[in-house]
């Protein structure tokens, strides 16, 4: 019974992204035609003015600055997503460090010989140092091992460096 419900669940949510894949593609073919329709209007209404040849060129050149333009401001983009990446990265390893120097002072409370009871403060403070150390041990391991994207190695400044 279960098994025949999750076969059902399954075969729906399968036809549904196949329905959804077909609309993009379908509403892409419909942007391209249309594209494709203004290129060549702006060719029509430039050729009178112009000339043909020198029209082609005219809206030639017009595609390739939007090109241009476009590839800039993602690039732009990137970068400024690369810069946040780097800064989150920086903040969870001075957390991380910060966990770390406390593991290395030791727990203040037990400084006298003796722990304290769990009624004194002393009690409660031990078990935020353990959340810290244990949240900034996570966030190392996060940081080395998850990076947050593909580092193109291309820093924030015009020559690549930092």
């Amino acid at each position: 019974m279960a098994l025949t419900g999750l076969k059902a669940m399954l075969a729906g949510a399968v036809r549904d992204r196949a329905a959804s894949v077909g609309v993009v593609l379908f509403a892409l073919m419909l942007v391209l035609t249309a594209w494709g329709l203004a290129v060549m209007a702006a060719v029509l209404a430039l050729a009178p003015r112009f000339g043909m040849p020198l029209a082609l060129l005219a809206v030639a050149a017009g595609l390739v600055l939007v090109a241009i333009l476009t590839v800039w401001s993602m690039s732009a983009r990137n970068r400024r997503s690369s810069e946040l990446r780097a800064t989150t990265r920086a903040l969870w390893v001075a957390t991380a460090l910060n966990a770390a120097s406390a593991v290395l002072r030791g727990n203040p409370a037990m400084q006298d010989g003796h722990e304290p009871g769990p009624e004194a403060e002393g009690g409660q403070k031990s078990h935020r140092s353990m959340f810290l150390i244990a949240g900034g041990l996570a966030l190392i391991l996060l940081a080395l091992l998850a990076p947050g994207g593909k580092d193109t190695g291309q820093g924030p400044g015009p020559d690549g460096t930092a």
